[in-house]
C-alpha cells in the first residue's frame, strides 16, 4: 500500500483530531472549531479520504442525515463494538471479550454477524443520566 501524502492542511487536521480523542466532529463543526484553518472543500476532502484509510471513524449523528467524524484511536478499534451516548455524543469502547459475547448472541439470529466496523450503539452514558437525574 502507498504511503499517505502528508500535507500541511492534513497534518493539522489530524493533530487536531488526536488532541479531541473523546470527540466528533461534523465537517462544519470542525472547519468552525479549527478556525478555517482548513478549507471547508479540503476538509471534506481530507475526511473522506481519511476515513477510508481507517484514521477516522464515520457515523451518522443519531437523529441526524449528517456524518459525524472521530480519530481512530488505534488499530484494534476495528475489533469490538462502540457505545455512542445520544446526549453528549460520547463514543465508548466495548470491551473485546464483551463484544465477542455480542456476536455470538447475535450470531444465533438465523447467523446474523455483526460488522463491527459499522456497529455503533446508541444509549445514555453515565454522566448523561445523572443529569438527568439531577435536572428532575
Amino acid at each position: 500500500m502507498r504511503a499517505a501524502y502528508q500535507t500541511q492542511q492534513r497534518k493539522i487536521l489530524i493533530d487536531y483530531l488526536q488532541h479531541h480523542k473523546d470527540r466528533h466532529f461534523t465537517v462544519e463543526e470542525l472547519m468552525i472549531e479549527m478556525q478555517e484553518a482548513v478549507p471547508l472543500s479540503s476538509l471534506y476532502r481530507l475526511m473522506k479520504k481519511l476515513s477510508e484509510e481507517g484514521i477516522v471513524r464515520k457515523s451518522v449523528r443519531p437523529g441526524e442525515r449528517q456524518y459525524e467524524y472521530q480519530i481512530a484511536e488505534n488499530k484494534t478499534c476495528h475489533s469490538h463494538l462502540h457505545l455512542q451516548c445520544t446526549g453528549c455524543g460520547k463514543v465508548m469502547h466495548v470491551s473485546d471479550e464483551t463484544s465477542q459475547k455480542t456476536q455470538q448472541l447475535m450470531q444465533g439470529v438465523d447467523g446474523f454477524e455483526l460488522d463491527y466496523e459499522k456497529t455503533l450503539l446508541y444509549g445514555t452514558c453515565t454522566e448523561c443520566k445523572l443529569l438527568k437525574t439531577e435536572k428532575k
